[in-house]
């Protein structure tokens, strides 16, 4: 879990917070007994929420805890989605 988490305003900081926070606590179990499915991590609390749809995951996790910052995951994937790194027009994340 990340102590000060306002300080996370970078897209690969908050994913980086989000991928070890799964890692200890969730992926064992999430891999065994939810292939395919999506998680929403809570970066204040740790606290993860499962369904089968990205928006599903994410509408849960916010019942729980509406002012809180998310990182999505799917199950058992190497990513959920594609960011890039942007070179141009300002901004250091594109994503996809």
């Amino acid at each position: 879990m990340t102590s000060d988490i306002k300080s996370l305003t970078n897209p690969q900081e908050i994913a980086d917070a989000g991928e070890r926070i799964y890692k200890e606590r969730y992926k064992a179990d999430y891999e065994a007994n939810y292939p395919g499915q999506f998680t929403a991590i809570n970066l204040s609390t740790g606290k993860a929420s499962v369904a089968p749809f990205p928006e599903q995951a994410i509408e849960l996790a916010k019942k729980d805890s509406p002012e809180g910052l998310f990182h999505l995951i799917k199950i058992g994937a190497p990513g959920a989605f594609r960011i890039s790194r942007a070179s141009h027009a300002g901004s250091n994340w594109i994503f996809r």
